[in-house]
């Protein structure tokens, strides 16, 4: 369904993120209105917020936030100069008028500062982006804050405005993943996953359910001086720390099995000890992304090539946890995805790095790839499937938005063809986005498993219990989290009848760090 609509821009431009934005959600609108207000103009105190305009140039200041022109595509263009009443503008009566008349139902507002809406506007809805969860952080400037406290995500919204600040209905929410070391790359990354959330704004818009959030957070301002000179020394501190770590420290990855496995809503005490071990073959630098075979006898995981640093997908005995055999390698092989269909066996592994996605079937065999028709021009991370309701649901990443959004497929053959869900990204949340092993069926409910990559790779395991599940609606609730008391992890769960495998990690000093991890990111070229 299409919904009649007008814009608010600036001087009929608009940042590169907000065209993203309309372009991602085209197939439900028809603007066929443009208001281009030509005198916005924000107050600004260069003495007092020197500091934050100083750093705003080399931040906030970026690909997304480029200023674009906007292509009417027919729409009516009409350019006019805003009212003021103190900080806020107001679109004259005539104007406002016309918007009702035109039998306009929505304005989407991507340009002007505060603006009223009573009078004859009085009669739309006016959607507005804000950077920050409002439960947390109102206000401005975008991601500040967030960085300058360490959160672990910065939240963005798109909520209907009104004459009081923060008070309309929130129609959708994302969060995005905060590199603590750089503003700049935060910034670039919640604008980026900005585009995704009109569209699911619209979505819930359409079906009038809006998202139950409180707007109830701390009120910010522009930071002075003195609290920008401290928000760059933290980040001077951790990007020294990072360089640190990265050049003599790497994460020592292996897998434990336990024998006798209960899933709690919330588990903060598996311990590494508990549960039985590998040991690494020769040859290898660690295990992970374990995953059972169907019978339960196998493992199948990521062992990486100590010689080249790729990735091969190799089967332990369950027993023993020896290897049995190598089943890929040669090129970077991950996330070994394991299950039976029509009593076969089949494999989805991760091969984002250098092909789109496909299944083998057992024994394996590269030569008898079966291509995932609808996928051809994508590239997938850790994909996952599940069959509900007899329809293939394909839970997996994309390569560019991995760490923060949750795509879903759908298809009614296991090959194909698999169409996207009309809620994609159906997750935008770094801490639980990104797949974290099979979906489990546990106390007749399914749960997913997502990794939390909030403050780095692989630390822990958000639980999500699958409330709703359609080709046409998707609704998941957190309900715990995973996590090892002696170790970090996990990242990777699988659970077969009563057992489980996991994955976790130990930070090791190494003189060769560095080079082992440029390695792989140079083999991959």
């Amino acid at each position: 369904m299409l919904i009649k609509a007008a814009l608010i821009l600036d001087d009929c431009a608009l940042a590169a993120w907000q065209k993203n934005a309309l372009d991602y959600a085209s197939e439900h609108l028809d603007i066929q209105l443009v208001l281009s207000c030509s005198n916005t103009a924000n107050r600004k105190d260069y003495i007092k917020n020197f500091g934050y305009y100083a750093l705003n140039l080399f931040t906030l200041k970026n690909r997304q936030t480029r200023r674009v022109a906007y292509d009417l595509k027919g729409a009516k263009l009409v350019s006019f100069e805003s009212l003021y009443e103190g900080a806020w503008q107001r679109i004259p009566d005539d104007i406002a008028r016309l918007i009702a008349e035109s039998g306009i139902k929505l304005v989407i507002k991507f340009g002007m500062a505060l603006l009223r809406t009573d009078g004859p506007l009085a009669s739309v809805d006016i959607f507005s982006f804000h950077h920050g969860d409002p439960s947390e952080f109102r206000g401005r400037p975008a991601g500040f804050y967030e960085m300058l406290l360490k959160k672990d995500k910065v939240g963005t919204i798109v909520q209907s405005i009104s004459n009081k600040l923060d008070a309309g209905k929130v129609w959708a929410i994302g969060h995005s993943k905060m590199q603590h070391h750089s503003y700049k790359k935060t910034a670039v990354n919640f604008y980026a996953n900005s585009r995704f959330l009109l569209r699911k704004a619209l979505v819930n818009y359409l079906n009038n359910k809006p998202v139950a959030i409180e707007c109830n957070g701390k009120n910010y301002r522009l930071p002075g001086n003195l609290t920008v000179l401290a928000f760059l020394s933290k980040l001077a501190y951790r990007k020294a720390a990072r360089i640190a770590y990265g050049a003599f420290y790497e994460k020592k990855w292996n897998v434990v099995t336990f024998g006798a496995f209960s899933l709690p809503k919330h588990r903060s005490d598996l311990s590494v000890d508990a549960g039985t071990s590998p040991v690494i073959s020769e040859g290898y630098s660690f295990y992970a992304d374990p995953f059972f075979s169907a019978n339960g006898e196998l493992i199948r995981l990521e062992a990486l090539n100590a010689a080249n640093g790729l990735g091969e997908i190799v089967e332990l005995d369950r027993r023993d946890l020896s290897i049995r055999s190598v089943l890929l390698k040669g090129k970077h092989y991950s996330y070994p995805f394991s299950f039976a269909e029509n009593e076969r066996e089949y494999v989805i592994p991760e091969v984002a790095s250098h092909s789109a996605p496909y299944l083998l079937a057992q024994p394996f065999k590269e030569t008898e790839k079966l291509q995932l028709s609808g996928l051809e021009d994508k590239r997938i991370v850790d994909g996952t499937l599940l069959k509900f309701n007899d329809v293939y649901y394909l839970f997996c990443g994309l390569n560019e938005s991995s760490a923060d959004c949750l795509f879903l497929f759908h298809s009614d053959s296991l090959t194909g063809p698999f169409e996207p869900h009309p809620h994609n990204p159906v997750v935008v949340d770094p801490s639980r986005a990104r797949m974290g092993g099979r979906v489990a069926k546990i106390d007749g409910e399914l749960h997913r498993f997502g990794q939390n990559n909030c403050f780095g790779y692989g630390d822990g395991v958000t639980v999500s219990k699958i409330v709703k599940l359609s080709k046409t609606d998707y609704e998941e609730q957190v309900v715990g989290n995973l996590s090892f008391s002696d170790a970090s992890g996990p990242h990777t769960v699988d659970i077969h009848q009563s057992s489980a495998v996991l994955d976790y990690y130990i930070d090791r000093f190494s003189l060769l760090a560095g080079y082992r991890r440029l390695l792989p990111v140079l083999l991959k070229k």
